[in-house]
């Protein structure tokens, strides 16, 4: 009893450690990266003090609006929620018709269209980033290095192009390639290439929602497709997801058990290269990733705006405590939805985070109210 009851516990121990250890990866890329962009546009806005962060919301927050910022912020929730929906409805439909290698390529376009894209962008960014916050601690040799460097471009036809923006253009174009072929290719076994772009998908894509969706629009759109995630696990399109992948390794597992029992073997091809961190012990979906670094994100935001760290360490405690429980909830081949326990525990944590400054004179109440306006 005891020996058994040892193996269990360690086996328990094992897979949360597994599944806590990336969270908190994607929440500290999510923080760095969050942290970089802020001070990029702070030194855009002081170079022309009229320049804004582009806004990316469908619908913008508009306080002139006949419900104030709460329309544009509830119409952007439920454009968001409906596009899951959507989405998983579509992602259903396709592996049940059995044209899974369509569903593979789509993901390997838009994970090799979004590499680049946030490889261009968050390229920027850190390279910045990491000047800014090393600058003065280099010698002035180094810094005359570094000042020629960004100056140093080559002609090409009639315009001259600086190597940084060269560079960049190639590092954003190999990101591209890569995240396509891994993605794309069903052979590919290097799974721990994939799970760290995972990680940092997950990061730059919450990070980048958090900073460029208004505030109100984040929260709402966090309860949101919270909410929807517990439909989608027990009632909606994930369920049938879920139950289809199911019924596809129980014929894996029956066909190898087949090949061994008259002395061969052929390797099982990988499943589809859906957006999934996927170990032995756990696995994690790519929109966990997003919506906690999404989360954490606007904390950083918050908590630059009211400039104290109270909001984001707040946020922190509560993610984690959901993250945890929503672990020791689950159970031998039941799903359960990986959102509402972690974004619920950080969203009210956060409250009583800048609730409690607010009572201990950190912050103002005007400070607040500036948030959404």
């Amino acid at each position: 009893m005891s020996e058994n009851t040892s193996e269990s516990h360690e086996t328990t121990e094992a897979k949360l450690q597994a599944f806590i250890q990336p969270i908190i990866f994607v929440i500290l890329i999510a923080i760095i990266l969050s942290l970089f962009t802020l001070d990029y546009y702070a030194a855009m806005q002081e170079l022309d003090p009229e320049y804004s962060p582009p806004d990316i919301s469908p619908i913008p927050e508009n306080p002139e609006d006949p419900g104030g910022i709460a329309y544009g912020a509830i119409l952007n929730m439920i454009f968001y929620v409906s596009l899951a929906f959507i989405g998983g409805l579509i992602v259903l439909i396709i592996i049940k018709k059995g044209f899974m290698q369509f569903l593979v390529y789509f993901f390997a376009v838009m994970m090799g269209f979004s590499w680049f894209v946030f490889g261009f962008f968050y390229g920027v960014v850190v390279l910045l980033g990491v000047l800014n916050l090393f600058w003065t601690i280099f010698p002035s040799f180094i810094q005359n290095w570094i000042d020629d460097f960004f100056r140093w471009s080559v002609a090409i036809g009639t315009q001259k192009i600086s190597i940084v923006e060269i560079l960049l253009w190639l590092f954003s174009i190999l990101l591209g390639f890569l995240g396509t072929f891994t993605f794309g290719i069903q052979s590919f076994d290097k799974i721990w290439i994939r799970n760290l772009m995972m990680i940092f998908f997950g990061a730059m894509i919450g990070s980048m929602l958090a900073i460029h969706l208004g505030l109100l629009t984040t929260v709402l759109i966090l309860i949101g497709l919270s909410l929807y995630d517990i439909y989608a696990v027990f009632r909606g399109p994930l369920k049938g997801i879920i139950d289809h992948g199911r019924e596809t390794v129980e014929q894996i597992e029956n066909d190898m058990a087949l090949h061994v029992e008259e002395g061969e073997f052929e390797k099982v091809p990988l499943l589809p290269a859906l957006p999934v961190y996927s170990t032995p012990l756990i696995n994690i979906g790519l929109g966990d990733f997003a919506f906690f670094s999404m989360l954490i994100s606007a904390a950083v935001v918050i908590g630059s705006e009211l400039a104290t760290p109270v909001p984001l360490f707040a946020s922190l405690v509560g993610l984690f405590t959901g993250a945890i429980l929503t672990f020791r909830l689950l159970k031998k081949d039941r799903a359960l939805p990986g959102l509402p326990l972690p974004i619920f525990g950080g969203l009210g944590c956060l409250v009583l985070g800048v609730l409690g400054s607010l009572l201990l004179g950190i912050i103002t109440l005007d400070s607040i109210v500036a948030l959404f306006v």
